[in-house]
């Protein structure tokens, strides 16, 4: 079972992910020859790197619990996230312009760290923006907007 396979239903690459939780948990050795601390788009990138050689052991730490939770897995529900068990409840110094609040961190405590509890947005325009120093190549934006899956 692939997850690049299309006709891989959405429940199946769902329960092939928690079957491979499980055989990783019941895993777990006593030494590694490296630790990964934080599974947040980093360390989840380092990890993988460090795996992709096959005489080297790798152990991948989280803080945080499982993202397999509605307000992750569905983007639109983003917001849900922050202030919860999967937010660290980071806030920055009061910012003197902010009129002196203090405004909240959104920092992932839960599996893909920040990249599963933030979320993000983008415009695209085919008009000059004037706050760039020139036009935004127009040939750009069919790379930029193509999505596939490799």
């Amino acid at each position: 079972m692939s997850s690049a396979d299309p006709h891989l239903s959405h429940l199946d690459f769902e329960e092939g992910v928690r079957a491979n939780q499980r055989r990783l948990t019941s895993n777990l050795q006593a030494q590694y020859d490296f630790i990964v601390c934080g599974s947040g788009s980093s360390g989840s990138v380092v990890a993988r790197r460090l795996a992709e050689t096959p005489d080297v052991s790798v152990l991948l730490l989280e803080a945080g619990g499982d993202d397999d939770v509605p307000s992750v897995i569905e983007a639109s529900r983003w917001f849900e996230n922050l202030r919860t068990e999967r937010d660290w409840k980071f806030v920055a110094r009061p910012n003197p312009h902010l009129r002196g609040r203090s405004m909240p961190l959104g920092m992932g405590k839960v599996l893909g760290g920040g990249s599963s509890i933030n979320v993000m947005a983008c415009r695209f325009s085919e008009e000059w923006d004037p706050s760039f120093s020139k036009p935004f190549p127009p040939e750009l934006f069919p790379r930029l907007t193509a999505f596939s899956v490799p």
